[in-house]
């Protein structure tokens, strides 16, 4: 009987952890990079902030910030960088493709060595960097 009870204890405690890390909840199903052209020159430097909304599963949709795991990336660092918020500077002449990444489910977002092994999406944006 004590067996039985231990079974029952730890099949309760699994799926009350399954339940809190998410199931049920909302994915993310689109990922929009705002602007989806910019253009800024190189001197005098000028940022581009870019911002990322994701539409839901079940078609709501808001912008994320790196707290939702968002990260941010620059297809070229030699001609522009873009930096953890999505503000991104020319430094030379050229055209990059800056590209918005999340976990397509944000629920994972527990602050205690676990880390948040869903797919990714990515939406992406292009940024002409000019002498002017």
């Amino acid at each position: 009987m004590k067996l039985r009870a231990i079974q029952v204890l730890c099949i309760c405690a699994l799926a009350a952890t399954w339940i809190a890390c998410g199931a049920g909840h909302p994915t993310i199903t689109h990922l929009a990079i705002s602007p989806t052209t910019a253009t800024a020159p190189v001197s005098p430097p000028t940022d581009v902030q870019y911002t990322a909304t994701a539409t839901f599963s079940d078609n709501t949709n808001r912008e994320l910030t790196i707290a939702d795991g968002l990260t941010w990336s620059s297809s070229n660092t030699g001609i522009a960088t873009v930096n953890d918020n999505g503000s991104a500077s020319c430094i030379a002449v050229g055209q990059v493709t800056i590209t918005g990444k999340a976990p397509t489910e944000l629920n994972l977002t527990v602050n205690n060595g676990i880390n948040n092994t869903s797919p990714t999406i990515t939406g992406t944006a292009t940024l002409n960097c000019t002498a002017m």
